[in-house]
């Protein structure tokens, strides 16, 4: 199967070391992972604590993660693209178009690589250079009969053979997190692209998993593979946007076929059919506009008429059950809805940021939600308390980590009331063991451990 890049017998050691010791415990895991991280976690028997809601970090204990962590996702303007990192007991596992790197981020060593059993139609040396074109997404984290693996897709080109054409395919790797190799792979072929050059060439990555079914998108199709067979389940009929989301037995995406509107649509996960519909016409004019909201609740941005054909027409938010498609609320046009995470509990936190014309300057907002009713549970900026907003990097079991003017801070996220004022960092992804954000002093990532 797919070759791991050599690496210092002593460097390997250690890193196979920390996985080992890390995969035997009960620590706590990334948000990504379909457990129960609401309890408390407990150090694992040979390997650091870890924390289920961390609210301090180590700025004196860090490890830089391999430059593949960030490559291809800045543009311009500070446009940033979604990471493609997943974390699991203090090891990072980054999806890369061509291959899966696993780096410790408890303690220094050479990450290790998995590659797929073809040749990528993208080296991770193609990317970057300032431009957002790296098209790898962050790898999904879950447990399936008793191991804890994690799945990445990519593009590759599988040749041809006696009279046979050769073809692209999207490969779908699962890989151990224990062992840091790969379990088994799935080769599910695409329709040939006529470009060679086309922008959607090599766009693969995993939306999630419903059920039994992990669902892969590459270039507008969506695929549900089974894991216990380790075979593509089911191909969903026409073409889609950018950004699907998984949500409970419900794929929720937005329809790409010629000539038509951009609707929001629902997909069982089990057969890939659609269950239901949008009336109305998706507004969002990059990317899906779909987030994660709850457990079975989805934010979509579409017109409030229902079409794109009136000039003046604005896009709301939506807050949808994602099973049937109903509208729990329509939120007013100023809420801070420009992104929305759900915090893993019982909130749905959303945050923007506007252009204040009488102060002339930027104001973070930011606000909370119940999932199910989308009533307001608090907003911020609030005057009459004389308190800011953060600039939200992450919401997690319960808390909201951000920046203000003041530096890192983590928010209560039931209430919206300061948690910690001092954390040291605001990371962008934790797993209770590190705490990952842009690199203090210098560039690139860095993972700083978690200490209480």
């Amino acid at each position: 199967m797919g070759a791991q890049r050599a690496v210092r017998g002593t460097a390997a050691a250690m890193l196979t070391l920390v996985l080992s010791a890390c995969g035997s415990g009960d620590g706590a895991d990334d948000q990504t992972e379909r457990e129960d991280t609401d309890k408390p976690a407990s150090a694992p028997a040979h390997g650091p604590k870890g924390f289920a809601a961390p609210v301090k970090f180590s700025t004196a204990q860090a490890v830089a993660l391999p430059d593949s962590a960030g490559v291809g996702k800045s543009g311009l303007a500070g446009y940033q693209r979604p990471l493609p990192i997943a974390l699991h007991k203090g090891v990072a596992f980054i999806s890369r178009p061509d291959g899966l790197e696993v780096s410790d981020t408890l303690q220094a060593s050479d990450p290790l690589l998995i590659t797929p059993e073809h040749e990528p139609v993208t080296k991770i040396e193609q990317v970057g250079g300032g431009s957002a074109n790296n098209p790898a997404e962050a790898p999904l984290i879950t447990s399936v009969g008793g191991r804890t693996l994690a799945f990445n897709a990519l593009v590759t080109d599988v040749p041809g053979s006696g009279t046979s054409k050769g073809h692209e395919a999207v490969e779908l790797m699962a890989t151990d997190t224990t062992t840091a190799t790969k379990s088994w792979f799935v080769e599910i072929e695409l329709v040939e692209e006529e470009d060679e050059f086309a922008d959607d060439r090599d766009e693969a990555y995993v939306v999630g998993r419903s059920g039994d079914t992990v669902v892969v998108f590459a270039r507008g199709e969506v695929f549900g593979v089974d894991i216990k067979s380790h075979k593509r389940a089911w191909k969903a009929d026409k073409w889609y946007r950018n950004g699907p989301v998984a949500v409970g037995d419900t794929i929720v995406a937005v329809t790409n076929n010629a000539g038509s509107d951009y609707q929001v649509i629902g997909l069982d996960g089990a057969n890939g059919k659609q269950v239901w519909k949008s009336p109305r016409v998706n507004a969002s004019e990059s990317g899906s506009g779909l987030d994660v909201t709850g457990p079975d609740s989805v934010l979509a941005y579409e017109y409030a008429d229902g079409t794109e054909e009136d000039e003046e027409a604005e896009g709301r938010e939506y807050l949808l059950d994602a099973a049937t498609g109903r509208v729990r609320r329509a939120f007013p046009e100023d809420s801070p809805t420009g992104r929305c995470s759900y915090d893993g509990l019982s909130v749905t936190v959303c945050w923007s940021t506007r252009w204040d014309d009488e102060a002339s300057t930027h104001i973070d907002e930011a606000a909370a939600y119940d999932p199910k009713s989308g009533k307001e549970l608090w907003k911020l900026p609030d005057a009459s308390s004389d308190r800011m907003a953060p600039k939200v990097t992450l919401v997690r079991q319960g808390l909201i980590y951000g920046t203000t003017e003041n530096g890192p801070v983590v928010v209560d996220a039931r209430t919206g009331q300061d948690k910690e004022d001092a954390p040291g960092i605001a990371p962008s992804f934790t797993d209770g063991y590190v705490g990952v954000t842009e690199t203090l002093k210098g560039v690139g990532y860095t993972a700083y451990r978690a200490v209480g």
